[in-house]
């Protein structure tokens, strides 16, 4: 129980940074961010709104994961969401005319492929950690006998 719970507090932590991350590489840099989602293929369809969802979004996953009560939400929010740019990674990579701006990865350096693998990581990371999470909710509390 004790291994489990490190985990899952580990794998909390390490999506904490990465959406924390996130979160300040794009706000920081807002006005690059707001430029590259608006010329951004497909995603230039939200309008000057999406930058600042995604924003909420990063942020709202970061408060959720945060408070131990909201865990559970903030794994699902994280697991949607990770499904979601993964999927237009893969919508870029395999069918799109053209790939465009990398601005949504994590990083300036990534590249299409890069972010791909890493978003793979971190839905492998995201899934543990939500298995890992309801194993513990199901456990029981204590290992207590009654004496009567």
């Amino acid at each position: 129980m004790r291994i489990k719970n490190i985990i899952s507090e580990t794998i909390i932590f390490i999506l904490i940074l990465v959406w924390a991350y996130t979160f300040a590489s794009k706000i920081f840099d807002f006005d690059t961010f707001d430029r590259q989602i608006k010329g951004a293929y497909l995603l230039s369809a939200g309008g000057s709104v999406l930058p600042y969802i995604l924003q909420v979004v990063h942020l709202g996953i970061v408060i959720l994961l945060l408070n131990k009560n909201w865990r559970r939400l903030g794994l699902l929010s994280s697991l949607f969401v990770l499904i979601l740019y993964t999927a237009y990674l893969i919508y870029i990579l395999k069918f799109a005319p053209s790939i465009p701006c990398s601005c949504i990865a994590v990083m300036r350096a990534m590249n299409w492929n890069d972010q791909l693998y890493f978003n793979f990581i971190a839905l492998a990371i995201n899934i543990i950690g939500l298995a890992t999470l309801f194993s513990l909710k199901r456990a029981p509390h204590s290992s207590q006998a009654t004496y009567n």
